[in-house]
């Protein structure tokens, strides 16, 4: 008990001292006036905010509340001297002196595992630290971009919530159902055919215009070329297919866009990586078999996003867009992309109704071109058992090749030419890389 109580105080003083290290580092240079103080005050506010949950714990709550408000009115006595003499009214150094005395008493009363305490410790010490980031961010910001980030706020905080998490069949569209039942038509085994799903079909419209969001955002901390590149990667773990949308519609106005096509071709990596995490835990012998044909297109997409984003954009056209207003997102076509996402799902669902299982290759094929995460899953799930691994391989090619070929086409529709033309070529590259492998099985 004793030894434990020790543990927490030191660990209090070090978590305090912590924050205070970094309270210290960012003050260097500037006015030192009415400033919450350095790493001795912070490991003494952590300290405090221990003693408080000690006192707590054994029963001494007016004692313990009595530190707490002490505290609290002592922070607030030091912000209006501050405000006073300095005419500076920030207030993160309290707000972090208030947020060490709590992680003190988290500390101490052990109410919630002590790595979500380090979680919070470690968080708001990111958030200290990236004021000159996030100062350069807000710099020069206008207000059509404002108006952008709130858009998108709407978009995901207030729009995707409120839409039903429910896939709408045949039978749920009332005036359908009564008008077949007044011609003596019964769906029969369309009845509960899949049409939509509202909130996960506006999921897709969020992650495409976030990828345009985000990336913007890095791009402005990192400059717009990393950015976007950065951005792709990580989105091509969720949607490689809605990264290369994204990017095909960027390409339209951008001079980068060998960069764009080598910020897609990261996305597609990224899926390829995914394939492991999918595969691996549900058939590992089924993995082995394919594994070096998915290292091969991982290291050529590597090597072709490599030969893209070192290419430079063209000089003569560095200032086409200067005068223009910015746009962060546009929202249309995503929506528009959304609308083909929900046409593709309901014809592989009529695909697979009408065929069964004699259609797997048919379906699979049309649902490739919304996503191949779910065909994987069910190849893998398959292979060795009611199908030769070689013929799942054989899919898994086929499926990859059309997922990779309708991406082109989703370019060619929305973005710029070029970029669509360099996708095909790289598409059609990793194809043939893919395929070199069944000369081996």
């Amino acid at each position: 008990m004793i030894s434990s109580l020790f543990t927490n105080i030191i660990l209090a003083l070090v978590f305090g001292a912590t924050i205070g290290l970094e309270r210290e580092s960012s003050k260097q240079g500037e006015s030192q006036t009415g400033s919450v103080g350095g790493i001795r005050t912070f490991a003494l506010i952590s300290l405090a905010g221990a003693l408080s949950g000690i006192f707590f714990t054994h029963d001494y709550s007016s004692l313990a509340l009595l530190f707490v408000v002490g505290f609290i009115l002592l922070l607030i006595s030091n912000y209006v001297t501050k405000a006073l003499t300095s005419h500076k009214f920030g207030i993160t150094s309290e707000l972090s002196a208030l947020a060490t005395f709590f992680i003190g008493v988290l500390v101490m009363l052990e109410i919630i595992p002590l790595q979500i305490t380090v979680g919070i410790l470690v968080i708001l010490v990111f958030i200290l630290s990236v004021k000159s980031k996030t100062t350069q961010l807000v710099a020069g910001v206008s207000k059509q971009e404002v108006q952008s980030f709130i858009s998108y706020a709407i978009i995901t905080m207030v729009a995707l919530p409120v839409l039903p998490d429910y896939a709408y069949k045949l039978k749920d569209i009332p005036i359908l159902a009564d008008l077949l039942q007044g011609l003596n038509i019964d769906l029969g085994k369309y009845d509960n055919l899949d049409l939509i799903n509202p909130q996960k079909i506006w999921i897709v419209v969020v992650l495409i215009t976030g990828i345009d969001v985000f990336g913007y955002i890095l791009g402005r901390i990192v400059g717009s070329k990393n950015g976007f590149a950065l951005t792709s990667f990580m989105a091509g773990f969720i949607s490689s297919t809605s990264a290369t949308q994204s990017l095909a519609q960027r390409s339209k106005n951008s001079k980068y866009v060998n960069h764009l096509v080598g910020a897609a071709v990261l996305a597609n990596l990224a899926s390829f990586l995914q394939i492991f995490l999918l595969v691996g835990p549900l058939n590992p012998k089924w993995m082995v078999s394919i594994a070096p044909s998915i290292m091969l297109m991982i290291l050529t997409a590597g090597l072709i996003s490599l030969i893209f984003l070192k290419q430079k954009a063209p000089i003569e056209n560095e200032n086409i867009q200067e005068d223009k207003p910015v746009q962060i997102f546009s929202l249309l076509p995503a929506l528009k992309f959304a609308g083909l996402l929900i046409v593709i799902k309901i014809v592989t669902k009529i695909c697979l109704i009408e065929f069964g299982q004699s259609g797997f290759i048919i379906s699979s094929i049309i649902g490739s071109f919304v996503g191949i995460d779910a065909i994987i899953v069910n190849l893998a799930d398959m292979a060795g058992n009611t199908i030769t691994f070689k013929f799942a391989f054989l899919t898994f090619l086929v499926i990859n090749a059309t997922n990779l070929l309708s991406k082109t086409f989703y370019s060619y529709l929305q973005g710029n030419r070029q970029f669509a033309l360099k996708f095909l070529l790289s598409a059609i590259a990793l194809i043939v890389v893919s395929s070199l492998w069944l000369f081996f099985v």
